[in-house]
């Protein structure tokens, strides 16, 4: 009796790439729907009656918001454009995959917000979102990507 072992050891390391990047993804995704979450928590604005009229102005009422985020709270939602701006890249470094989930461009500010503004008098605020969001998760993901990981059927 003869047995021929064939090693075909490209295609499974091509084989587990590809489930590693099916499961980041999943587990990117995921992470980038909680912090979107996050980021949606409404600061409804009340409109109230302009004291004082300037000269050449028509305006006479304004908008207050009344219920801001606290520090270490996300930021509250006026618009929705910083919440919209946090998005999610999938790309690869080096022959590994990788999945950023972060802010866009054209929302430096959240950025400034996630990592801290200094203010003179009240000092450092933060305002983070997607850490919070991946340090309370951290163990779904974890499951997320594993599961997504063991799914992976090949294609």
């Amino acid at each position: 009796m003869t047995v021929k072992l064939v090693w075909k050891g490209d295609a499974f390391l091509r084989y587990c790439k590809a489930a590693l990047t099916a499961g980041l993804q999943a587990a990117g995704a995921e992470l980038h729907r909680i912090a979107r979450q996050k980021a949606s928590i409404p600061n409804p604005g009340v409109t109230v009656a302009q004291k004082r009229v300037t000269a050449g102005s028509n305006a006479t009422q304004r908008t207050v918001y009344p219920s801001p985020s606290q520090p270490e709270e996300s930021p509250r939602r006026r618009t929705g454009f910083g919440q919209k701006n946090i998005v999610m890249n999938s790309l690869s470094i080096g022959g590994l995959p990788v999945v950023r989930v972060g802010y866009s461009r054209l929302a430096r500010y959240m950025t400034f917000h996630e990592l801290g503004i200094r203010y003179s008098r009240k000092g450092l605020q933060r305002r983070p979102t997607i850490m919070p969001a991946l340090n309370e998760n951290r163990r779904r993901l974890e499951a997320i990507a594993l599961r997504a990981a063991k799914n992976y059927r090949g294609g």
